[in-house]
């Protein structure tokens, strides 16, 4: 599998950044927070990595009270992109530091790509279809790729496969915001392993090809 470079969240203040380009952040960047992010606001992150790492041993009711409780964050973070698309911003940044892949391990991301994460970007992608950009960060990006690399070196797992290229850009931008939503020519909506806020000479991009696999012609295969 190729390699890309990782750009981790930068200290913003290390940036000196201008009039026009707050102004596009601040008009065109709608910042999304993460499901475990979610979880941490209501002092329940411990609780939520402890049921990711030990999903399958949890007893039913446990299980079924913890599953609607991801099913309720989906349905809140889906309402918050339909809502930031209506008021016309151009670019969604999904930021979930706190899943980071050394934090959850292999098997707990599996878990949490399973339960959340890859049905939620499924349907947020089919969202912002013709209207915005998406863009992750690079903790979330990494969970992606790292969580779904198989011992084929292929990223797929169970429905989903992604497929992550370097997309060389029309131009160099003074930013990665200007290149997400200036540029027209790469053709993928979902982008990711650059901090959103990473301020500099930007000309290509890693775009993530994010795909659901067509389980019924499988069967008939």
């Amino acid at each position: 599998m190729n390699k890309f470079p990782v750009y981790n969240c930068p200290d913003i203040l290390l940036y000196d950044y201008d009039n026009e380009y707050n102004k596009l952040y601040k008009s065109k960047v709608y910042e999304l927070e993460g499901a475990l992010e979610l979880f941490d606001n209501d002092n329940r992150l411990n609780e939520a990595y402890k049921h990711l790492l030990r999903y399958e041993r949890l007893s039913s009711d446990k299980k079924l009270k913890f599953d609607g409780e991801i099913n309720n964050i989906r349905l809140v973070l889906i309402n918050k992109v339909k809502s930031a698309l209506d008021k016309g911003y151009e670019l969604i940044s999904v930021a979930d530091p706190l899943s980071s892949i050394e934090f959850l391990g292999l098997k707990a991301a599996k878990t949490y790509l399973d339960i959340f994460l890859l049905d939620f970007l499924y349907d947020i992608k089919q969202i912002c279809e013709g209207r915005a950009f998406i863009h992750l960060c690079p903790k979330l990006s990494i969970l992606l790729i790292k969580a779904m690399e198989t011992d084929k070196k292929r990223l797929e797992y169970k429905a989903y496969t992604i497929e992550v290229d370097n997309v060389k850009l029309d131009k160099t931008y003074p930013s990665i915001v200007h290149a997400l939503i200036h540029d027209r020519k790469r053709k993928e909506i979902i982008s990711g392993l650059k901090c959103i806020h990473f301020f500099g000479k930007t000309d290509t991009v890693a775009v993530i090809k994010f795909n659901k696999k067509d389980i019924a012609a499988s069967f008939i295969k």
